[in-house]
């Protein structure tokens, strides 16, 4: 991946997490943040390794949704 994506990755991010988010839920985010920091992305399974962000996304929202995805 080129720096230019990465910047522009980043950019995006910083800029969702930053609208109209409360900082209490910004705190309560950043607690989570710490578990990916020591994740080792070798663990992931395979389903997971070829899910695309787009499916990712729309996955986490239904699972979210439906209670069954305990964040």
């Amino acid at each position: 991946m080129q720096q230019k994506e990465i910047d522009e990755i980043l950019t995006y991010l910083n800029e969702k997490f930053d609208e109209n988010i409360p900082s209490f839920v910004k705190i309560l985010i950043s607690k989570k943040i710490h578990k990916l920091q020591s994740f080792n992305p070798d663990s992931l399974p395979d389903s997971l390794k070829h899910c695309t962000v787009e499916e990712l996304i729309v996955l986490l929202q239904q699972e979210l949704e439906s209670k069954r995805l305990k964040l």
